[in-house]
Parts: C-alpha cells; sequence; structure tokens
C-alpha cells in the first residue's frame, strides 16, 4: 500500500514538468532567448536591463535568462571565468564547448543548473540559470532539457552588428 501511495505521488510530482507548455522570453538589452514554462511568472524586470527572473508557481524554483558583457580580455580567459563556481557550489556536471560553458550541481539542498553561450562577435555572454530543490530532481530533469536546449543568441540591442 506504502509503495502504491508513493508510485502515485511520484508519477503526480513528476506530470506537471512533463506536460508543461513554454513561451519564449527575449531578452532586448543582450539578445539572450529561451523558452520559460508558461505557468512561471516573471519578477520586476531589473533597472539595468540584463535579464529577467522567472518563478514557479509554488515559488521553489526560479530561472533567470539573462545576458552580460565579457569583460575578459581573450576566449580562454572569459571560458575559464564562466566555468568558476560561484560561492557554496558543488559542480557534479561540468561541459565546455567552443563558446558555451554548462555547470550543474548544488547548492546546500538546492540544485542549481548554468549555461552559457558566447556571442556577439564573443562580446556577449547568453545565460540561463536554474535553481530548484533538490528532492525535485525527478520533476525538473524535463524541464532543465527542455530550456537547456532552447537557449539561443538573438539581436543585442548592446552591440552594433552583432552576428
Amino acid at each position: 500500500m506504502k509503495t502504491t501511495i508513493a508510485v502515485i505521488l511520484c508519477l503526480l510530482l513528476a506530470a506537471p514538468a512533463a506536460a508543461e507548455t513554454y513561451r519564449a522570453y527575449a531578452n532586448e538589452r543582450f539578445g539572450a532567448t529561451a523558452d520559460v514554462p508558461a505557468s512561471w511568472r516573471a519578477g520586476p524586470p531589473p533597472a539595468n536591463g540584463d535579464g529577467l527572473v522567472f518563478r514557479s508557481p509554488d515559488g521553489r524554483a526560479a530561472l533567470t535568462v539573462s545576458g552580460s558583457l565579457n569583460v575578459a580580455d581573450s576566449v580562454d580567459e572569459a571560458m575559464r571565468d564562466q566555468a568558476t563556481p560561484n560561492d557554496g557550489e558543488t559542480v557534479t556536471y561540468r561541459q565546455n564547448g567552443p563558446r558555451a560553458v554548462t555547470l550543474s550541481g548544488t547548492k546546500g539542498d538546492r540544485i542549481f543548473y548554468r549555461k552559457s553561450i558566447l556571442v556577439c562577435r564573443d562580446q556577449i555572454w547568453n545565460s540561463i540559470h536554474l535553481e530548484y530543490p533538490a528532492r525535485d530532481k525527478k520533476a525538473y530533469d524535463a524541464l532543465v532539457t527542455h530550456v537547456a536546449r532552447s537557449l539561443r543568441p538573438g539581436r543585442s540591442e548592446q552591440i552594433s552588428d552583432c552576428r
């Protein structure tokens, strides 16, 4: 009986992520574009226009779609900087591409997933950052995969002739 209840609860928790619909968000300043779960709500836009934070309906998960200027002196330095974990983060997954960095791991009892791509002739980072409770990992796996695959550069008003 307990096993049956546990299976039903797992299915109910996983169902919203699997059935999630998405909408595109594009940051005008830096051009970062990614799919955001349609049921998630945007927070107030920051004064500097660098991105937007979206929160899950229950408020326990957050997704940030943002951009920033690359201030490093070289692509190698930029990649190293982007691949450095933030304070308190334990990295359990790392993938580097020619102009992309993905980090995932834990920060306390939460999972973080961060993907950044270097765009606009190496002048801008476009990024997504997800954070959610570690106990809900299975429920968020499909959502993380979808959002990560959807990250793409767009037109940036920050850099003229951005390609």
